[in-house]
């Protein structure tokens, strides 16, 4: 199931990189936004966050994770396989230790493979 959101979600990311200049002139053209909220940074993001997204946001919050953790190895390739894998292993980490960093239990688990 999660080999699929993440196929799916790499498939819009790559259609979203592609259409950033679009997004960029729609931007410039576009009133002034209300001051953004605070942002949380990635360590500070726990498991329970991660469970509460539904649907494509997990997948993306998954996927991003994954990319960040992968640059962080130095890592160029991953298999899908191992990929669904270790979002396996995450998800069922999490659902049994909410209150864990969500970045440190993904560093655990691509680590462990």
């Amino acid at each position: 199931m999660y080999r699929t959101l993440i196929l799916a979600a790499a498939a819009v990311t790559l259609n979203l990189a592609a259409a950033q200049p679009t997004l960029a002139q729609n931007k410039a053209a576009a009133p002034a936004a209300a001051p953004a909220q605070k942002s949380p940074g990635l360590a500070e993001l726990d498991c329970r966050t991660l469970l509460r997204l539904g649907g494509e946001e997990r997948a993306y919050t998954l996927l991003y994770f994954h990319g960040f953790v992968s640059g962080r190895m130095n890592q160029t390739e991953l298999s899908t396989d191992a990929m669904a894998a270790a979002t396996d292993r995450i998800v069922e980490h999490c659902i049994d230790k909410p209150a864990d960093k969500l970045l440190a239990v993904f560093e655990q688990v691509r680590k462990a493979r």
